[in-house]
């Protein structure tokens, strides 16, 4: 179904934020899917909003990863490859292992406050946050490092990482937040080399994970089709 039929008309008044917060809302929910084309003179004429209002809202959404622009189809929700994750967790692997260097006491109290929400969020089971407390405990990591150029990076790669985590991965382990305190715990304690080991192992996990999922799901999308 296009994209345009599934939203609703809104008031011209309305600013880029809210209509941002709208689609945010359909691709999260999964009523935009990932792969959905967004073309941008039907989408604008059916929200009834104009043109720079929706790209202002497109640019908040690709800073979020929940969009791609694509030099011949445009802009469509992201969707990621199995090839996608590696390269992105790979990115994240040499970002973040570099930041353990990095990091000081502010550092380690503000991941463990991220740590705290992050089990917090699982306990009430709301996937959403606990995923934005997640990929915050790790954005919190990579500001050690003092780059912004770094810090982009890592928060793009996060970014595509993001819609294919809630659409495909919304029952975490539970393992996880162990997994973040034993970081926290080493960082503590200033044994770098065993927050490494408990980094790496963390991240290849989530990789593995995620790389299963979609090999899953590519291999049913055939199947549901021909079933239709």
């Amino acid at each position: 179904m296009n994209a345009e039929a599934l939203v609703p008309a809104v008031d011209r008044t309305t600013t880029g934020a809210q209509v941002e917060k709208l689609l945010r809302g359909l691709i999260l929910d999964g009523e935009l899917e990932p792969g959905t084309r967004l073309r941008e003179v039907q989408l604008a004429l059916s929200l009834g909003v104009s043109r720079n209002t929706l790209r202002e809202a497109l640019r908040g959404l690709t800073v979020q990863g929940l969009v791609t622009h694509h030099p011949h189809r445009g802009v469509v929700v992201t969707d990621v490859s199995e090839e996608d994750v590696a390269d992105l967790y790979a990115l994240r692997r040499v970002v973040e292992l570099a930041a353990l260097h990095r990091v000081d006491e502010d550092c380690i109290h503000a991941m463990r406050a991220a740590t705290d929400a992050f089990a917090d969020a699982l306990e009430r089971g709301d996937p959403v946050e606990a995923l934005e407390c997640d990929f915050r405990f790790h954005r919190i990591l990579v500001e050690a490092l003092g780059s912004t150029r770094l810090s982009g990076a890592h928060e793009r790669a996060q970014g595509e990482l993001r819609l294919a985590l809630l659409k495909l991965d919304r029952d975490y382990d539970p393992p996880q937040v162990d997994e973040h305190r034993d970081v926290v715990r080493a960082l503590a304690r200033g044994d770098v080399a065993a927050a490494e080991a408990a980094l790496s192992a963390q991240l290849d996990r989530a990789a593995e994970r995620l790389q299963l999922l979609v090999r899953v799901k590519e291999s049913e999308t055939p199947a549901k089709g021909a079933a239709q």
